[in-house]
Formats: C-alpha cells, sequence, structure tokens
C-alpha cells in the first residue's frame, strides 16, 4: 500500500533568491567542508536510519554540489544528477516536523563551525529552514 504524501500548507519555499555573490565568498572548499561538518552531525543524530547505511560519502558530495550550485557556484548538481526535484527525490523518506528539525540543526551547528560573515550564515540558514519546511512529507 502506498502512503499517502503530506504537503506542507505554507506551499513551495518562498524564501528570497539568496545573493549570488555567496559563492565567490565562500569558495568551493569552505561550502564542501560545511557539507562534511553537516555529515558529521547527521552521522550521530537521531535522523541517521534515513540515510546510506554503509556510508555517507555519496550523501555528502550530492549535498555540497547543491549547496555550490544554490550558493551561485558552479551546477555541478544538474550536470551529475539532473533537475534537482529535491522534494520528490525525498519522497522515499518519511519526512516529519521532528526529522526536520533534527536536519536543520545539525546544519546550524555545521555552519556555527564554518568561518564566515554573520550576514551570510544567517542567509543561508533562512534559506534552509524555508527549503527544509518543503521537505516534510509526512504529518
Amino acid at each position: 500500500m502506498e502512503r499517502e504524501i503530506y504537503t506542507p500548507p505554507g506551499g513551495p519555499p518562498q524564501h528570497p533568491p539568496l545573493n549570488p555573490n555567496l559563492f565567490k565568498a565562500l569558495g568551493e572548499e569552505k561550502v564542501r567542508s560545511l557539507t562534511a561538518i553537516f555529515y558529521k552531525e547527521i552521522a550521530e543524530s537521531s535522523i541517521r536510519s534515513m540515510y546510506p547505511e554503509a556510508d555517507l560519502k555519496l550523501s555528502e558530495e550530492k549535498l555540497a554540489d547543491f549547496m555550490i550550485q544554490v550558493l551561485g557556484g558552479p551546477a555541478y548538481y544538474v550536470r551529475k544528477y539532473g533537475p534537482p526535484r529535491m522534494r520528490a527525490r525525498h519522497f522515499p523518506f518519511e519526512i516529519d516536523e521532528k526529522a526536520r528539525r533534527v536536519w536543520l540543526s545539525c546544519f546550524k551547528k555545521a555552519l556555527d563551525e564554518t568561518e564566515m560573515e554573520d550576514s551570510d550564515r544567517k542567509d543561508i540558514y533562512s534559506f534552509l529552514t524555508s527549503f527544509s519546511a518543503w521537505m516534510v512529507n509526512k504529518a
């Protein structure tokens, strides 16, 4: 039996576009470092079971490619995997508000550990807050 996919009442993210200069300010190495820190947090989190059992490296690479693109860098994600369609790609995982909050807290910790301007950190976190709300697919 197929499960019913919940749709958040707010609809798709309404976050204003990110500053296209974020990638220039951070650079690829820092974005990849940010995602590596994020995945270290995920590995110790209550949502670890939502990720591949053996290794988080591919997930880390995909997220880094996605974030690089979102922050104004090269379109690595689209070149490798096609259109992001992140909500649809995450339907196999039951993501409720509790899981979203854990995911977001892992990103918050990674952002706090990554050297960057406070305004950039706030912009990225604001984007992730809006983006993650749209990933919720279970009431």
